[in-house]
């Protein structure tokens, strides 16, 4: 469990903010420990990009390794309610050397990989450091500012609407119940207890206490839990304020299929529920099997199908 202690006036100083940058890292964090919970347009999108433009450092920074730490700075605080794309850019850019350090190292060093094991996620992170903190926070941001344009900036001006939707609709919570009662609604597993904020964490039988004054919410549409960004093992420099994700409420992450990756490969990924041959959906869907074909090659690079050999025969089922 993690429990952060806030106390009456750091309650009364939380607030909630809408972040581009935080739902980017957010969409990256779950592609990797929660796929599922990615619409498969999104995870399309997503994996697309971060193949076609090299962003493999970010892939590796905002994914986290097996054991789930992904460095917190690549989800800079929000400083104002709806900073701007820009601004939360230049935040991961100039974090400063010994934040970076300090978190890449906690990484390696066993909260997101075994260091007994070489890992490419970790060696690429090791090599990267090598070349100095101050130019990997630069890389950072670039691929992240590569990554939002690409897969979120088209689609931000209807996502950034659903989120103030949430926050309004929590303002009516607060109205209605108070801040407790508001927070204690943001996700079955986030609770206010005897002066501070709880919600379980990956070990049971783990403990940790963070003293804040503040807290930050904000509402992401790629998660199905509570989560949270705060310091969580040793002494940190200059200890950031903990910031909670919690899944928005308004249907910000609505289907977005057939505008992103097109409405006949839409059309074949709704009928790959069961396994079937290139000939099979083609019938179902009245196309000729050299077009269903092009675009199972295009569903299957995307990492949205997986495919099995049957005999002489190749079947298709999503993920």
């Amino acid at each position: 469990m993690i429990r952060i202690e806030l106390g009456p006036e750091g309650l009364g100083r939380a607030r909630l903010a809408v972040s581009p940058l935080m739902v980017a890292a957010n969409l990256l964090h779950a592609l990797v420990y929660d796929p599922r919970s990615v619409e498969v347009a999104w995870r399309a999108r997503a994996r697309e990009a971060l193949r076609e433009h090299g962003l493999e450092l970010l892939a590796v920074l905002g994914g986290g390794g097996p054991y789930g730490y992904a460095p917190d700075f690549v989800r800079p605080v929000p400083l104002t309610f709806d900073p701007t794309l820009d601004a939360e850019l230049h935040q991961v850019a100039t974090t400063p050397a010994e934040r970076v350090r300090y978190e890449v190292t906690g990484a390696l060093g066993g909260r997101s990989w075994d260091p007994l094991r070489v890992d490419p996620g970790a060696r690429l992170l090791q090599e990267t450091l090598r070349q100095g903190e101050d130019r990997l926070a630069r890389r950072a941001a670039d691929q992240l500012d590569k990554f939002w344009r690409e897969v979120l900036a088209r689609q931000w001006p209807r996502l950034e609407a659903d989120l103030y939707g949430d926050v309004e609709a929590r303002g009516t919570t607060l109205a209605r119940h108070g801040a407790i009662g508001t927070f204690d609604r943001l996700g079955p597993s986030l609770y206010w207890r005897d002066g501070g904020l709880e919600l379980p964490f990956i070990s049971p039988t783990r403990e940790r206490k963070i003293d804040a004054d503040t807290v930050v919410f904000v509402p992401s549409p790629f998660t199905r839990r509570v989560s949270i960004c705060a310091d969580e093992f040793g002494e940190a420099p200059a200890p950031r304020v903990p910031v909670i994700i919690y899944p928005a409420s308004i249907g910000a992450s609505a289907s977005l299929t057939g505008e992103l990756i097109g409405d006949t490969r839409s059309r074949i990924l709704a009928e790959l529920g069961r396994p079937s041959t290139t000939g099979e959906v083609a019938r179902r869907l009245h196309l000729s099997p050299s077009t269903v074909s092009y675009h199972l090659q295009i569903l299957h690079r995307a990492g949205l199908l997986q495919r099995t050999r049957h005999s002489l025969e190749v079947r298709y089922q999503r993920r």
